[in-house]
């Protein structure tokens, strides 16, 4: 990315002085219009009523942790007419709540995933206020049909060969209450990008998912943090593809740790830690193909290290490997998962390869469910020894495959009647 043009904001000695998201914006579309180039934040919070809208061909770089977008306060109102799908406008009961520039989310008791609408209030004509964007859904008032200042802290949304770097995020949940879903929310989103690289971003306590992204191609995220988010850690969203995920991590989220959702393809995924979440460490299903996943440690999550969901062969998640993890100290929900791995779902072309599993007592390091297809298991460690360390339910193992494991092989595995049983390896 060529940078023909530069941009301070923040402090008295920046360009543009000032420590808000209007500050920000103006830098951004200012570069945007020269061709592209780059912001730069000073130290300090800016305050955010809106969502950083990235452009195209510029990146904006902060100076690390010291340079922190904080969400303001939630407003919120009650929609008091028929908002139909592809209006502006907007009529509300408190009106004179909202400024110009604010960003909200509309929505009602129907309204849910892609079907709510995330805009910015833009003008107002007597009680009417209306969006940049067009509704997404029809929305009643009658219906519990709500606008609040909720939105992505940044998002990217139809842009390419963008970049941001150096920031932090702060969801600020508790002037924030309603959760926000990563289909339309994050502390960061993308949405139909292309070639988008984000670095040494933090996100902390968004009420929603920390950093997600929906239909991008070529993604690449290096040295992320996320942590104490409601919702999900990342959230590698529909229809995505050949995303490169490295030396990322989150840490007590209140979702899972990584969220792998509907038809996200020939992703790399790599050294990368994902501990104490309150869901699964990593939970993989619709349609995910073709991903790779290695070097990742996942560890005291609530549910599964690993959890493959429970769907039939033609939405099932084929062909995804993981390779030299390290998984161990998860289930710690009740009722959140039996193993450290969870094999379900009508998949096959599953690797596991090189990993080291330490089971939890009184759980398995491994089940694989009756209508799993089929999976390699090659070189896995497990420990400890002792007790059924891997549960194989499908109807042709029988219960051959549960059965206390035997001392270790040279090549820390064997078969029984024809599928991989893993012992105790490296």
């Amino acid at each position: 990315m060529s940078k023909q043009y530069r941009v301070t904001v923040g402090k008295s000695s920046c360009d543009i002085k000032g420590f808000t998201q209007a500050h920000i914006q103006a830098a951004v579309e200012l570069v945007a219009g020269a061709g592209g180039g780059e912001v730069e934040l000073s130290e300090g919070v800016f305050r955010m009523a809106d969502a950083l809208h990235l452009r195209s061909r510029v990146t904006v770089k902060g100076q690390g942790a010291s340079t922190v977008l904080e969400k303001n306060a939630m407003k919120t109102a009650r929609i008091i007419s028929f908002l139909g799908y592809g209006h502006y406008d907007l009529e509300l009961d408190q009106p004179d709540l909202f400024e110009v520039g604010e960003g909200i989310l509309i929505r009602d008791n129907n309204a849910f995933g892609f079907y709510t609408t995330i805009a910015t209030l833009v003008r107002r004509e007597g009680k009417v206020w209306f969006t940049n964007r067009p509704h997404n859904h029809d929305y009643l008032g009658s219906n519990g049909g709500l606008v609040e200042t909720l939105f992505p802290i940044i998002e990217a949304v139809d842009i390419e060969d963008a970049a941001v770097e150096g920031l932090r995020v702060e969801g600020n949940s508790r002037v924030n209450p309603v959760m926000t879903n990563g289909c339309r929310g994050g502390g960061f989103l993308a949405l139909r990008c292309s070639r988008l690289r984000v670095h040494a971003l933090t996100v902390r306590d968004y009420n929603g998912d920390g950093i997600g992204f929906q239909t991008c191609d070529d993604m690449a995220l290096s040295d992320c943090v996320v942590e104490e988010c409601t919702g999900n850690g990342y959230h590698p969203g529909s229809g995505s593809n050949r995303f490169r995920m490295q030396r990322c991590t989150a840490r007590k989220n209140g979702g899972c740790g990584l969220f792998y959702c509907l038809r996200v393809r020939q992703g790399l995924l790599e050294d990368s830690l994902f501990e104490n979440n309150g869901s699964h460490g990593l939970s993989i299903g619709e349609r995910d193909t073709c991903n790779v996943n290695r070097n990742l440690i996942l560890r005291g999550n609530g549910g599964a290290g690993i959890w493959f969901r429970p769907c039939e062969r033609t939405n099932a998640a084929h062909h995804n490997s993981f390779e030299k993890c390290a998984v161990y100290g998860n289930c710690q929900k009740m009722g959140e998962a039996e193993a450290e791995i969870v094999l379900q779902g009508e998949t096959e072309g599953i690797r596991l390869i090189g990993n080291r599993i330490r089971r939890k007592a009184g759980h398995l390091a491994i089940l694989v469910k009756k209508d799993v297809i089929g999976f390699e298991s090659r070189g896995n460690g497990v420990t400890p020894a002792g007790g059924v360390a891997v549960r194989d339910e499908r109807p042709k193992a029988g219960q051959k495959n549960s059965r206390p494991v035997s001392k270790p092989s040279k090549a820390g595995h064997r078969k029984t009647a024809g599928r991989e049983v893993m012992e105790k390896g490296d």
